[in-house]
């Protein structure tokens, strides 16, 4: 209802501009009309763009040809999330991609990584964020356990921070949770806090 109200005022608002525009305009010559009228085009469009992605919502993932062909011999296994709340924690290299903890809605921290993590993140310019969201399907080969791809639903979350990434001492002890693993009986803000104090040479 939210969405319908915003944008039925901006469509009447964008009305009475060219309106406004037009009763202004008409003793003006043919170059003036035109170059008003090209302005209000280009912010008219500019709106609807912003428009469309409002709220902000992700896009669902594309499902691929080996995705479908794991799925008819069932070897796909999908794994339905609800979270609130999310942050993001660096990768160490680009072999080892990002972290994200989230908290999922019904207890519990989620935690992901790796650089299939890569492919629903923002590009300047190019691609919006896709995840984190509120609703999202894991799937994963069903005997290797890596995740194949996300199914990506609900409202974008941005991460509340972006935490220096784990040091190479964490990494080699084991001192970081696995790809897929749910913390439970952990707190999110507290994890949140410990994990943003850290720097490079955590150890």
């Amino acid at each position: 209802m939210r969405v319908f109200l915003v944008r039925a005022v901006l469509y009447l608002a964008f009305g009475v501009v060219a309106l406004a525009a037009l009763i202004a305009c008409r003793h003006s010559g043919p170059r003036a009309i035109a170059l008003v009228g090209l302005v209000y085009m280009a912010v008219l469009i500019l709106v609807l763009a912003m428009l469309a992605n409002y709220p902000r919502s992700p896009r669902i993932a594309t499902v691929n040809a080996f995705a479908d062909e794991l799925e008819e011999k069932g070897l796909l296994v999908g794994t339905d999330f609800v979270a609130e709340r999310a942050f993001r924690v660096e990768a160490l290299n680009e072999q080892s991609g990002p972290h994200y903890f989230l908290k999922l809605e019904d207890g519990g921290v989620l935690h992901l990584c790796g650089t299939y993590l890569y492919d629903y993140e923002p590009v300047p310019g190019i691609a919006p964020r896709h995840f984190p969201c509120t609703r999202f399907t894991v799937r994963r080969h069903a005997e290797l356990a890596y995740v194949v791809d996300i199914l990506c639903a609900g409202i974008i979350i941005e991460p509340e921070v972006e935490a220096p990434p784990y040091s190479a001492v964490e990494a080699s002890a084991d001192r970081m949770p696995a790809d897929g693993d749910i913390l439970v009986g952990v707190d999110f803000d507290k994890l949140r806090e410990e994990r943003s104090a850290r720097n490079l040479s955590a150890n």
